[in-house]
């Protein structure tokens, strides 16, 4: 089920960044990682502070993403600013620091951070309640129309080799249905499956790529766990449906949380715009041109 029927991961989002950790946060605090020479130390207050720097960029917030997915993020925000430090040092070894370039860029790169950190305060001022969702959402709702009816599932996956271990996750998926994320983290073999969620299957998808679950679920109701182990090739499943959706529109309350990322981000790039023309109105930058500046002839 790997090949289709998409387990919801929210995907690293600040992955071989290197510029990760020159944000701030502070270096005090807790310290989570030092590497074996103690030359190096990551402090926990910087990690959260990058943390939210990455989540605010894609419009998110900590309860929109998994434990496990957010301990990902920490990792490889941790190994970025850590990477960071290390190639710092070798230029400090190699005096680097002590170069005109490094000085003047640092100049520049600290007049730049105020800037932008000016620019975000701005755009961070935006607010978006539901009146300003509903009405995106009215003028794109052909945009969250469902052609046909949907279901969400939730998946242990075993190696079908392995009928024992799928025969006790079935026995302890049945006597309760609630705990079945625990029970993901505890039987499946698959690595990559997170919390063991798809996203929304079409029926017809579902029948035409994986029947024997098709066939299954067909008359379980949305939070129960399917009675018997479903194997399709060489692996095994143990099924909860998690909702089962009609198609039609799909309600506002349903999707205002989907639409709202977007909405806040074209609203914050709105509210920079404005602000860039106040500041170059107050300033009267809209004079500078070739007339008014001091080129080098050359």
């Amino acid at each position: 089920m790997r090949k289709s029927i998409k387990i919801t991961i929210i995907g690293a989002l600040c992955v071989l960044a290197l510029s990760c950790g020159n944000g701030g946060g502070g270096k005090t605090g807790t310290v989570v990682y030092q590497s074996e020479d103690k030359k190096i130390k990551v402090y926990e207050a910087e990690v959260n502070t990058e943390l939210q720097k990455t989540l605010e960029a894609a419009s998110l917030n900590e309860k929109d993403v998994s434990k496990e997915e957010l301990d990902q993020m920490k990792i490889n925000i941790i190994k970025n600013i850590a990477m960071t430090r290390a190639i710092a040092l070798e230029g400090k070894a190699q005096k680097l620091d002590k170069n005109k370039k490094y000085t003047n860029a640092l100049d520049n790169a600290q007049e730049g951070l105020l800037a932008s950190i000016t620019v975000a305060e701005r755009a961070n001022t935006v607010e978006v309640g539901d009146d300003k969702l509903r009405q995106v959402y009215e003028a794109n709702k052909a945009s969250f129309e469902r052609k046909e009816d949907t279901v969400r599932l939730q998946l242990i996956i075993i190696n079908a080799s392995d009928n024992a271990k799928a025969e006790e996750a079935l026995k302890e998926a049945g006597a309760n249905p609630g705990n079945f994320t625990e029970l993901v983290k505890k039987y499946t073999d698959v690595p990559d499956n997170a919390n063991g969620e798809t996203t929304e299957i079409p029926l017809s998808q579902l029948s035409a790529n994986y029947g024997p679950v098709s066939e299954a679920i067909k008359d379980i109701p949305a939070g129960q766990v399917v009675k018997s182990i479903v194997t399709v090739e060489n692996e095994s499943y143990i099924v909860k449906v998690l909702e089962r959706n009609a198609k039609g529109f799909i309600p506002f309350d349903k999707v205002k949380n989907q639409i709202k990322p977007q909405v806040v981000a074209q609203e914050k790039q709105l509210k920079t715009q404005s602000y860039m023309q106040e500041i170059s109105d107050k300033y009267k930058l809209n004079k500078i041109s070739s007339e008014t500046v001091k080129l080098s002839k050359k």
